[in-house]
């Protein structure tokens, strides 16, 4: 039986309904003479567990990284075993209780609020990883992070493509497609997929693959959140090639539309080799400069790549002749040790802290355009200005990718609609103080339309990953008009019900 997270049941639920507020879900529960307990952990595997508000864990185990518009959980259920989560999704229908799925940090998307008085299916007992005989795919358990991936498989002489930072779980990111430091070798991490299991809508598991279910595995890789409940892949691996070499530099803002002209130059496929990784961000850093509140916000960029520093020398050249204040070189960088040194690792508060207030508001792009660009700075300089408190947790982002794995996977082989982005840039706002919010989102929402009119297309290429929550359909999941319409199609043949209508919701 389930390991029982209270000493009193009753008191618990009790707890539960008063802490969250009584759903109808819940109410139906206790009328019914029946609890999560009795019904739900008697058919659990020994090693699941249940947590609930007045448990002194459930603080612990129902932190949101995402502070804004997060959702609420009545309970959550630890799961050990695949036949876990079907046992709790046919317990949350039954009863109309709605779940959502969680496996590590971040979760931007302002829909997840609508998800209230739920049951959390926590993955954190789910983490294995097991390399196959030919060493060629890895089976990957639905709680590991990108963190536990790149350590185990490093630890093999191996790696493989996750997302950027080590505390976001691997499933969230490759259900939106997923951007990495290896895409330009290998494809988004939705492209390394040979194999899904599926917990569905109605509590039945299912394989998706090239020859099980094509459709479905065609969705998830990239609109995957709205399908079912991953809780298992075959993921391809890679045999680790060689160390890597990061150039940081430094620059005032008055080199914004300098640099932006040099960065189009190595935007360009053939002048970006597959192994670099060009990001930049604007920020303030009192460490560069004792009075950054009361000056300038700069312009920061990293050269990230797969080689000899001889090698990536003449990338950074026209850059650096644009008179950089501070440039450090690291060289001899395993991939592991990536993530720490660009502050992406799980200590680091700003990246993997939970409980802040968060907005992304992601513009997929081409091109930089100077002159817009400028037009971000100053937006992101004033607001950091006007509010201190914002200054030191609050970023924009250009995360400058190789695309040539990427673009070599055929535009309608999966979900995944903005292959052709190379570019991606986005305000990353953390603050405590929920009266700001109003002011920040106005502020976003600008930037996010001087990059678009800019771009010259006048449609918005929003990550799905990123996604604040108020972005259209075609913006997220494509413009061309086949692709919302089949995965409408597709929504109602998997999800008839809506029960994965939190992120992103096809609807």
């Amino acid at each position: 039986m389930v390991a029982i997270r209270s000493v009193s049941v009753l008191a618990a639920l009790a707890a539960a309904l008063l802490v969250q507020g009584l759903s109808p879900s819940f109410e139906h529960v206790v009328d019914r003479g029946s609890n999560i307990f009795s019904e739900l952990g008697a058919q659990l595997s020994p090693n699941a567990s249940i947590i609930l508000p007045a448990d002194p864990l459930f603080q612990t185990a129902g932190a949101r990284w995402q502070a804004y518009s997060r959702p609420t959980y009545s309970a959550v259920v630890e799961v050990a075993v695949e036949e876990d989560v079907q046992k709790t999704v046919r317990f949350a229908n039954k009863y109309s209780i709605p779940f959502l799925a969680v496996d590590g940090a971040h979760g931007f998307i302002s829909t997840l609020g609508r998800m209230q008085n739920g049951i959390a299916i926590s993955f954190s007992k789910m983490k294995g990883i097991t390399v196959s005989r030919n060493g060629k795919f890895a089976d990957l358990n639905p709680g590991l992070t990108n963190g536990d991936i790149v350590r185990t498989l490093w630890a093999q002489n191996k790696y493989t493509v996750t997302g950027n930072c080590m505390c976001t779980g691997i499933m969230g990111i490759m259900l939106g497609g997923g951007h990495g430091y290896l895409q330009g070798l290998y494809g988004l991490a939705a492209d390394q997929i040979l194999e899904a299991r599926v917990v569905l809508a109605d509590g039945s598991r299912v394989t998706a693959s090239p020859e099980s279910n094509p459709d479905l595995f065609w969705a998830l890789r990239g609109a995957g959140h709205n399908f079912g409940i991953v809780t298992g892949l075959k993921y391809k691996v890679y045999e680790s090639l060689s160390l890597w070499t990061e150039i940081q530099m430094i620059f005032k803002g008055d080199k914004v539309e300098e640099f932006f002209e040099a960065a189009n130059n190595l935007t360009q496929e053939e002048n970006h080799p597959a192994k670099l990784i060009h990001w930049s961000n604007h920020l303030r850093r009192p460490d560069i400069d004792p009075n950054n509140l009361t000056s300038k916000a700069i312009l920061n960029t990293y050269f990230i790549y797969q080689g000899a520093p001889t090698e990536l020398e003449k990338y950074v050249a026209p850059f650096r002749a644009l008179g950089p204040v501070v440039e450090t070189r690291t060289t001899a960088i395993s991939y592991p040790d990536l993530f720490p040194l660009n502050r992406d690792n799980e200590t680091n508060p700003e990246t993997c802290g939970k409980g802040l207030y968060r907005h992304l508001f992601p513009v997929g792009l081409k091109r930089y355009n100077p002159a817009a660009q400028r037009k971000i700075y100053n937006l992101f300089n004033n607001l950091t200005a006007t509010y201190p408190s914002i200054a030191f947790t609050s970023t924009f982002v250009m995360e400058g990718y190789s695309t040539q794995a990427v673009t070599s996977v055929p535009d309608e082989s999966t979900a995944f609609p903005f292959r052709e982005d190379n570019i991606l840039q986005s305000p990353v706002w953390g603050y405590t103080d929920p009266s700001l919010s109003a002011e920040i989102i106005a502020v976003s929402k600008e930037m996010r339309r001087i990059l678009v009119d800019a771009s010259g297309s006048n449609k918005l290429h929003a990550y799905v990953n990123y996604a604040f929550g108020d972005e259209t359909l075609p913006e997220m999941y494509g413009h061309e008009p086949w692709r919302v319409k089949k995965l409408k199609q597709l929504k109602k043949k998997y999800d008839p019900n809506g029960r994965f209508n939190f992120y992103a919701p096809i609807i």
